[in-house]
């Protein structure tokens, strides 16, 4: 080989070798980001002894050129439950993790939990964090920090699932939900006495046209809807979760993406039972069918939603000795028309996240241009809150008489402006409470008490002809006896 030869294969050696150096240096443009297998690890395991549980993922670097990740670490640190293994190494937190180009590396993520020691959370959440380049990303842990039913729907699938047909809950474990539980047309879900339901953000229950929900807690044993964060900074929060939806969805119109719309679910039951700090109480859709009752309420106490308690589009709802209250929009929203028999109900609001212009009670008896009739009826209830207008009348322009009908039969109303109290057909037997005035001295608003005090003008101003009506009225909310021929307290509940 001739000196020129060699000197130009090792010029070509020379620059071979510093291109290789040059793809091998690490990207350091922030928007390179990395990908992950997962956003969520969710350890669902029933844990019965003391005991870890483990589960991995993938971190991708879908760059063309290699990847320092500056720190990967656990959220709370040394505290948390959860530990790390980062591509062999254990620990809690990492420094300078190189990927290469187009490569990934694993991530075991394990955790500890005594399932029966009632001091550990229900829920036992972290996060890993991961900081490449100045940016910030993060994958959420979530284990089951205590034994519980787990309804989720299948991995790797929408957050959709159906629960088995006609399934029952029992109260000897709680119920966990991730992603909306869907109750199928012609089955029954039934939640029994002293069952607690805890749902994740972003979770809900569905139930499909012609479907059903029964849930039948007792005054000494109550269901309890909530979100899945126990810790006291959660007790009284709205917006952990999404929503209760009595549906006119037919699966069909789930499963295909087709327009039909069902009759309803129908036939409802939702007995002595405590839903509280998701953003829609129950939401309730139209019910078609002669005779048919979407929803019965019984001893029920709807609180805390960033919405409302209660969304209703048309439906067919009777309640008895239910209170609703404390959310950002309005208390019940009843639209679309429908009918409405509350019997013994406090609906108030006094929502204190951000102003509030909504009433507590809105009546609409449209949608578009569709005129739906609404009848709705209130006996020996009370209608409150900290705003001067706590009652809202939206119909129809020019509607044919007769498509808006309701009426207040003994109760405490929180109105201003030109409302025709005097007026049999709407008002009978009218406590009209404006600025201050006759207010219903609630015992402590702040928490959620909504019993009248010793003062309370609402004491003794119900008709105790409706009592009558239905033989859960002779009992208040918690199962205290109303006096018998004499007039009832206004309200879900009777001083004691």
């Amino acid at each position: 080989m001739s000196l020129k030869n060699a000197l130009l294969l090792a010029f070509f050696g020379l620059l071979i070798g510093f291109s290789s150096c040059k793809k091998d240096e690490f990207i350091t443009d922030g928007d390179a980001k990395l990908e992950f297998s997962t956003d969520t690890v969710i350890f669902d395991t029933v844990f019965t002894t003391v005991g870890s549980s483990t589960e991995v993922f993938v971190v991708y670097n879908r760059n063309d050129q290699p990847v320092k990740v500056s720190s990967i670490r656990l959220a709370t640190g040394d505290q948390s439950m959860f530990r790390l293994n980062v591509d062999g190494l254990p620990g809690r937190s990492f420094s300078d993790v190189e990927i290469g180009a187009d490569d990934s590396i694993f991530i075991f993520v394990e955790v500890t939990v005594d399932p029966n020691n009632q001091n550990t959370p229900l829920v036992v959440t972290d996060s890993i964090l991961f900081e490449t380049n100045g940016n910030l990303q993060d994958i959420d842990l979530v284990a089951w920090g205590q034994d519980a039913y787990f309804h989720k729907p299948p991995a790797g699938s929408p957050p959709l699932f159906f629960l088995d047909c006609n399934d029952t809950w029992n109260n000897d474990k709680p119920h966990v939900i991730y992603g909306y539980a869907l109750v199928d047309s012609a089955c029954t879900l039934t939640i029994n006495a002293g069952t607690n339901v805890h749902l994740h953000p972003g979770s809900g229950i569905i139930v499909l046209s012609s479907g059903t929900l029964k849930v039948e807690g007792t005054t000494g044993s109550p269901v309890t809807i909530q979100g899945d964060r126990l810790g006291f900074d959660y007790q009284e929060i709205a917006g952990q979760w999404d929503r209760i939806w009595l549906s006119n969805i037919t699966r069909s119109n789930l499963i295909n993406g087709t327009n039909e719309i069902g009759p309803g679910s129908r036939n409802s039951v939702i007995r002595n039972c405590v839903i509280k700090n998701g953003n829609i109480g129950l939401h309730v859709d139209t019910v078609f069918g002669a005779g048919e009752t979407t929803l019965r309420l019984e001893n029920t106490f709807v609180r805390n939603m960033s919405g409302n308690a209660l969304l209703l589009r048309g439906a067919v709802i009777d309640a008895y000795n239910c209170a609703f209250a404390n959310c950002g929009l309005q208390v019940a929203n009843m639209l679309y028309g429908g009918t409405y028999r509350w019997y013994h109900c406090t609906f108030a609001n006094f929502w204190s996240e951000e102003s509030r212009q909504d009433p507590v009670v809105l009546m609409n008896n449209y949608f578009g241009n569709n005129v739906r009739r609404i009848d709705a009826n209130y006996y020996n209830c009370i209608v409150y809150g900290n705003n001067d207008q706590e009652l809202g009348i939206d119909s129809f322009p020019n509607a044919a008489p007769g498509l808006f009908n309701y009426k207040f039969d003994h109760a405490l109303l929180k109105i201003e402006g030109t409302f025709p109290t005097s007026n049999p057909l709407f008002y009978n037997a009218i406590i009209r409470a404006t600025g201050s005035s006759n207010s219903p001295r609630f015992q402590d608003v702040d928490n959620n008490i909504y019993k009248l005090d010793s003062t309370s003008i609402a004491i003794d101003a119900g008709d105790a002809a409706f009592l009558s009506i239905d033989p859960i009225l002779n009992t208040d909310l918690e199962g205290l006896v109303r006096p018998q021929g004499l007039g009832p307290d206004l309200g879900a509940y009777e001083r004691r």
